[in-house]
């Protein structure tokens, strides 16, 4: 029986070649992107999820009341505070991260060049892999030990544990035992030695660390200059990305919340409630560091878990387009197997032989579906690598991908041929031998009405949103940023905190020498891109006012290399030091002046020490437009001069002459740095590289945009046929009696014209609804402009029409005598 089922499968399909083609693919393209959306989500779920404690592990961040962002490091003492005062927590480890783009030696005959130990990992951002911890760190996370222990290799100074991986890396085949005792310099001047040997971890971790030196070097090394076991406060020039991380194991039965509970006024308490900082403790689960945003600084790369979910859902819709298609054709088709359904169930064929049947055909259907899908796959990750993180591969044959392509084909079989096997098994055997297919003869075309409806208001939310998405992009990208960046090159000097030769400052003037270089300054950052680091000043007046802003580092030359305006006050004089400040507006508002001229003279304190604001700048972004303006301080502090800005001469320059500017500036660059890569980038591109999440965005959308309305106008082409072919009949006649090409054409298309306009108008608040929520996100975005539904309705109903037309004027303009003759 099952053989003969798929024996009338196959020979239905062939012999509706178009039908099955249209279907096949509809419901290939949507497997696909639910394989393919299943993949990423699969992956970014995945991460870190193999700890055998996951659960109970945490990591310690801090916030403020007011903070806009969350900071994932504590202040040096507070981990062992942690330890002793916070019942609940069974483990605490502190990390220090080595500082990121230093080298390591290994003094071994002296054959060995230097390595660069910052690591990228597939999915990861550029982080350091070596660390400063103690021996809980191993207590907290499970590793292999292939040679040492946490007990006796964590336990001296001067030490350090390294994975298997990195561990050939610096001594090439030598045993595990072999490699103990072996010595490894970091940062030119930091001994130590080999005392443990572990496996890496080879599943996905936002933790890929490599190099593990013990926490008690800091205070017998030239680490204590920066890392400050002992002090609660800011130091001027050792800020917060010298602070550790604070990774806890909560105890068995411990609840986090009641934990947080205890730990979040700790931070006040100890530090003082009259200081720069007044943290708020707060509790991270491992869970959450892959996909919380709010945190910053830790090198991980976010995943948006709003934006997984959005695919899920995409997948979900783009599959049922296909399953729509298959409906509505099928639904359709079967008015034609009338006769063939009535004469089997005389011969005795009851619901369920009929409905297995029908089922078995769709099965054939979507097995041919996925094997189409499954070839797919790479092709669409090779064609959307920018938007896929780069672990995610497929391999057809793997278990858990087996598995699920066979329930995906299995669910895509009952939802897209549960409805026409009940249609063609309900048939009466009586009205079918008649032609009549239903009982009533209404023909379910009711049904694929609104199964057109449906396919055409997903693709009118994506053009619509589409849309909308676009004009926010091109708002943020030519709105003016409150500052020049036209024809501007940072370039990112190699920082060296320790670095007293003054090589960048050789940089500058050489930069100064080229024929291209219209102007060349020295500074922290530009203004934007790379962004200041945020560092708590404090204005002592009739209230204190504890303020957070974006510091950015320059001299008296920063404010009018990038065209500032200045408000009120002066720029700032030369100086070999920090001595003065000059604020933003919406920093003087923020520290209580009405007036911005108010602030000028006023005193404002870093840490201990207090400078005079002398000028007030016109309020500009200095990040994305998601962001409200933030306070910003400009001060000159040479130490943290870590970039060079270069304004090129380019008014009428050839590309091929900026080629040559930027090959004469790596030139110089690599004649004082030979060890370091020449990293620089132009600052409209630095501002466009602010919105590279929301353009990916915007890209993905058209793209699925593009296949909803393939796949939909698939779905219409095919209905475009069948009913071309049922009316045949109807067609011929009205031509004998005088009905033009136009007026058969008018008349097969208006009804599709008017399903798509109904389609407008479910789709517009819908549409409108999403893509208000997606500009939430925004401060500042473009108004909402009502022709763009007018637009995308307009643009539907010309792809409708472009997509039916061609069959409606075929079966206009064919003979009518001959469709007459054979009726």
């Amino acid at each position: 029986m099952l053989k003969s089922y798929f024996r009338i499968a196959w020979r239905i399909l062939t012999r509706n070649r178009l039908y099955a083609f249209i279907n096949i693919c509809s419901l290939a393209l949507g497997i696909c992107g639910c394989i393919v959306i299943w993949l990423v989500a699969g992956y970014e779920f995945s991460f870190d999820k193999f700890h055998p404690d996951a659960g109970r592990i945490y990591r310690v961040g801090q916030g403020g009341a007011k903070a806009e962002k969350k900071e994932p490091v504590v202040v040096p003492p507070m981990p062992d505070v942690i330890r002793r005062t916070i019942p609940g927590i069974e483990t605490v480890a502190t990390v220090f991260p080595l500082q990121q783009g230093s080298e390591v030696m290994i003094p071994a005959g002296g054959s060995k060049p230097p390595v660069q130990f910052d690591t990228k990992v597939p999915g990861q951002n550029w982080v350091t892999s070596v660390i400063i911890t103690d021996s809980n760190w191993f207590n907290i996370f499970h590793y292999q030990w292939m040679a040492g222990s946490p007990e006796t290799s964590m336990g001296q100074p001067f030490s350090v544990v390294l994975t298997e991986d990195r561990a050939r890396q610096y001594f090439g085949p030598l045993s595990p035992q072999e490699m103990i005792g072996k010595e490894v310099i970091y940062q030119d001047s930091l001994p130590v030695h080999v005392t443990g040997i572990v496996k890496g971890w080879t599943a996905h971790t936002d933790l890929p660390y490599s190099d593990f030196i013990t926490l008690s070097t800091i205070p017998v090394s030239f680490l204590q200059d920066t890392r400050h076991m002992d002090d609660w406060v800011w130091h001027e020039g050792v800020g917060k990305w010298f602070w550790p991380e604070c990774f806890v194991r909560l105890a068995q039965g411990a609840q986090a919340q009641k934990v947080e509970a205890t730990l979040q006024p700790l931070g006040k308490q100890v530090v003082g409630s009259d200081s720069a900082h007044p943290f708020l403790m707060q509790l991270q689960p491992l869970s959450d560091i892959h996909f919380n945003t709010d945190y910053t600084g830790d090198g991980v790369r976010k995943a948006h878990l709003p934006t997984l979910y959005a695919l899920m859902a995409i997948a979900v819709f783009i599959l049922l387009l296909g399953a729509v298609n298959f409906v509505n054709l099928s639904t359709a088709q079967s008015l034609q197997r009338a006769r063939e359904i009535g004469v089997r169930k005389v011969l005795g064929s009851g619901k369920t032989g009929l409905a297995v049947q029908f089922l078995t055909e769709t099965g054939v259907i979507t097995v041919f579906a996925v094997l189409v899908a499954t070839l797919l796959v790479r092709p669409v990750l090779l064609y959307f690598r920018e938007y896929i993180p780069e672990g995610v591969s497929f391999y057809p044959l793997a278990l858990p991908n087996l598995l699920f392509l066979a329930g995906i084909a299995i669910g895509t079989t009952f939802v897209a041929g549960f409805y026409p096997a009940r249609v063609i098994a309900s048939y009466l055997p009586v009205v079918s031998l008649k032609g009549g297919g239903t009982q009533k003869g209404d023909e379910k075309w009711w049904l694929r009405k609104s199964l057109i409806v449906f396919q055409f208001s997903i693709s009118l939310i994506f053009i619509i949103v589409a849309l909308l998405m676009g004009r926010q992009i091109s708002y943020m990208l030519k709105t003016d940023y409150g500052f020049k960046t036209d024809a501007i090159v940072s370039v990112l000097v190699k920082h060296d905190f320790w670095d007293t030769t003054s090589r960048i400052d050789v940089v500058e003037q050489r930069f100064k020498q080229l024929p291209g270089a219209a102007e060349v300054i020295k500074e922290g950052s530009p203004p934007v891109g790379w962004g200041g680091w945020s560092m708590g000043v404090e204005y002592k007046g009739k209230q204190d006012v504890v303020q957070s802003a974006t510091m950015d580092f320059g001299d008296e030359k920063y404010i009018p290399f990038y065209g500032m305006r200045l408000v009120a006050g002066r720029n700032l004089h030369h100086s070999d030091t920090l001595r003065e400040w000059v604020i933003n507006e919406t920093s003087a508002r923020g520290l209580g002046f009405n007036h911005p001229a108010d602030a000028v003279g006023q005193m404002l304190y870093l840490g201990r020490n207090a400078y005079p604001i002398v000028g007030i700048v016109a309020d500009f972004h200095e990040g994305s437009f998601k962001d409200p303006i933030r306070p910003v301080v400009i001060g000159h502090l040479p130490r943290w001069g870590s970039s060079l800005g270069i304004r090129m001469a380019s008014a009428g320059k050839s590309t091929e002459e900026v080629k040559n500017l930027l090959t004469g500036m790596e030139k110089i660059y690599k004649g004082v740095y030979p060890n370091d890569p020449f990293s620089y980038v132009f600052l409209d591109d630095s501002i466009a590289n602010l919105y590279e999440t929301e353009q990916k965005t915007a890209s993905l959308v058209r793209s699925v945009m593009i296949l909803a309305i393939f796949i939909s106008c698939m779905g219409l082409f095919g209905l475009g046929l069948f009913t071309a072919r049922r009316r045949a009949a109807e067609i011929s006649i009205r031509k004998v009696l005088g009905a033009t090409t136009g007026n058969i054409a008018m008349m097969l298309n208006k009804g599709f014209v008017f399903l798509v306009l109904l389609s407008l108008v479910i789709a517009s608040p819908v549409a409108w609804w999403l893509a208000h929520r997606w500009l939430q996100d925004f401060a500042y975005r473009a108004p909402m402009a009502w022709w763009i539904f007018p637009v995308a309705g307009a643009g539907a109903v010309l792809i409708a029409l472009l997509t039916v037309s061609f069959q409606s004027i075929r079966a206009a303009m064919a003979n009518p005598i001959k469709n007459l003759r054979t009726e």
